[in-house]
């Protein structure tokens, strides 16, 4: 029972992501996003001297509105995809990595905003009158 216990923290947390500093990081998303459709997005990696670098891992998250999102690993140029949750309003999508630390720190974010799944129109009304 030990070995379990000692295993879960590791499972539960393993996450790959690269140093902070060595990379600049920027985050490729629509503005808007209709609730409860996907939310497709890449994020891009470059060195310093603006050289792209595929396969960077990182972590990312988004913050709904009313719902904080679990993290999730990513690799730079790789696309991602969520179904947007909450309640309509701006959402913040997070890319995480390390610092000098090995704490997961903020890189680049990205302001999504979120709306309301337009209502179908009431098959029992007629239109057109």
């Amino acid at each position: 029972m030990k070995k379990l216990m000692l295993a879960l923290p590791l499972i539960a947390g393993c996450y790959s992501a690269a140093p902070a500093g060595d990379h600049r990081w920027t985050i490729k998303a629509p503005k808007t996003v209709v609730l409860e459709n996907k939310l497709v997005f890449t994020v891009e990696a470059q060195t310093p001297d603006g050289a792209q670098v595929r396969d960077v891992p990182y972590v990312w998250r988004v913050d709904w509105v009313g719902v904080q999102g679990p993290r999730h690993q990513g690799y730079s140029f790789v696309p991602e995809k969520i179904t947007a949750k909450g309640s309509p309003g701006t959402a913040t999508l997070r890319v995480l990595a390390h610092d000098l630390h090995e704490s997961l720190v903020e890189v680049a974010s990205a302001q999504v905003e979120v709306t309301a799944a337009p209502v179908p129109p009431d098959p029992g009304q007629r239109t057109g009158l």
